[in-house]
């Protein structure tokens, strides 16, 4: 019997009994070649290894652009080069919120920098950084040679000078007035500043109006704001968040035009609605070997869940705790491409972290444990007995030498009550270095009845796990 759906995403439904399908740390990748083996396959999500660490912590923002990085860390102000070396060029205030950077750019050589609720001005040609030039901001951005700083607290938008982030003139502030519900964040996608309430969103532009130059785009109101203010980013041509109203919360959202569209599934759904907690929920994006993930983390959930654009699939990434058993949230965020790396700084830590698919290890250095739940085997209610399963991956791909990943092993247990509980694991090898004939085999797999049995794979080995199916040999199908 051939497991065509072995490959698959993270969707946990309500019910058990109606699907329980858990992926985490891998990721599916559609095949885009008419002649490939099989339709899909499942890739590992990428391993780290230490960059750079700083005497503070944790790291509450990074800004990368031509070629230069720069970090916030706790409450200093750092620029990181390519070999991993450090200049500290100040502090800042602190608060729990993450810090923004942004750019004016050759046009104007500043980044703005907010933090604890005030706003600093780093001049690019003097490395120097400026006290503090502006109160009341919780996050920033730039648009058209002008820095914006938004205020949660009093809902408003403040814009400085043209091409001066030094200067901002009192009067040039914008109240809200569309929506009863004050803005919580805020973010520049192209020629639009998206301003996000709670219940509420309204999309700016520049208008040429003046004094004030930015006004409300016409048919630029949603009636949906968002439920975390950093859980806005943007990604490729549109922003993700969030979503909340007057209705609810739970949904994530991705701007089409000038309006937003549900990727969340109802599975994502249910999660989210399940935490005490989603206000403090922060997203990070990046792009990979073609794909575009938006990484959105629940810190008081201890939970992250990833939506990837390229496939419109969900699926989950997380630490391994070896003292609990349990997954918990990515530890990275505020992702960089710059000196040819993707870099991360680690919201907890002082360390920023190279994150590469050619890097199996987690933040600590053990082998990143991947996990893919099957969907169920559903034959009615027949009785099905499973002597044989074979995993379809790549073999042969040990590391050298001797220790962990040398003769890397994977696991495989079923549950019979759609995954409530579960059977002991079972322990195979997927073959030292070059033994790609090695053949990835579980035997005497017992029986099930009504269509609730559930695989799950597993392992932990710090070697590129890549799957591309299963099958079920010899799988015998009773007649009631």
């Amino acid at each position: 019997m051939n497991f065509s759906s072995f490959v698959g995403p993270s969707y946990q439904s309500q019910s058990p009994l109606a699907d329980s399908e858990r992926c985490v740390n891998l990721y599916p990748e559609v095949l885009e070649s008419a002649g490939a083996a099989q339709p899909t396959a499942l890739y590992p999500c990428p391993g780290f290894s230490t960059f750079t660490t700083f005497a503070e912590g944790p790291i509450r923002g990074m800004f990368a652009q031509d070629g230069r990085c720069f970090a916030v860390v706790g409450f200093k102000f750092y620029e990181v080069f390519s070999d991993g070396t450090l200049t500290e060029h100040g502090e800042v205030a602190l608060d729990t919120n993450p810090a923004t950077i942004s750019s004016s750019g050759d046009a104007g050589g500043e980044l703005f920098i907010t933090s604890g609720d005030n706003g600093y001005i780093f001049t690019l040609a003097t490395d120097t950084l400026s006290a503090s030039v502006l109160t009341g901001v919780t996050m920033g951005a730039y648009l058209d040679g002008y820095f914006l700083a938004l205020d949660a607290a009093t809902s408003t938008l403040k814009v400085s000078d043209l091409l001066d982030g030094t200067t901002w003139d009192p009067t040039q502030i914008a109240q809200r007035t569309q929506g009863a519900d004050k803005w919580q964040a805020m973010a520049v996608n192209y020629s639009y500043i998206w301003l996000w309430g709670s219940q509420t969103t309204e999309v700016w532009q520049n208008l040429g109006t003046f004094p004030f130059p930015f006004a409300p785009v016409p048919n630029g109101f949603l009636t949906n704001g968002t439920a975390a203010s950093f859980s806005a980013a943007t990604l490729g041509t549109s922003v993700l968040w969030l979503q909340a109203n007057t209705q609810g919360d739970a949904m994530v959202l991705r701007s089409d035009g000038l309006t937003g569209v549900r990727i969340s599934t109802h599975a994502v759904e249910f999660a989210i609605q399940g935490y005490a907690q989603v206000s403090d929920a922060l997203a990070m994006t990046y792009q990979m070997d073609g794909h575009e993930f938006y990484v959105l983390t629940f810190p008081s959930a201890n939970v992250t869940w990833v939506f990837d654009a390229s496939t419109n699939t969900w699926h989950q990434r997380g630490y391994w705790n070896t003292a609990t058993n349990r997954f918990e949230a990515y530890r990275v965020a505020f992702q960089v491409a710059v000196f040819n790396r993707h870099l991360v700084g680690d919201r907890t830590t002082g360390t920023i972290y190279e994150m590469s698919n050619a890097l199996y290890t987690e933040v600590d250095g053990t082998g990143i444990r991947r996990l893919r739940a099957c969907p169920h085997i559903v034959r009615d209610q027949r009785q099905v007995t499973y002597p044989q399963m074979i995993v379809l991956l790549q073999t042969g791909i040990g590391l050298s030498g001797t220790g962990q990943g040398s003769n890397p092993q994977c696991m495989l247990r079923y549950s019979n009550d759609a995954g409530q509980t579960w059977s002991n694991e079972l322990t195979v090898s997927a073959g030292r270095q070059g033994q790609f004939s090695t053949r990835v085999l579980f035997n005497r797999l017992g029986q099930s009845r009504g269509g609730r049995r559930v695989f799950e794979w597993s392992a932990s080995d710090p070697v590129p796990w890549r799957l591309v199916g299963a099958e079920l040999p010899g799988a015998q199908i009773g007649v009631s």
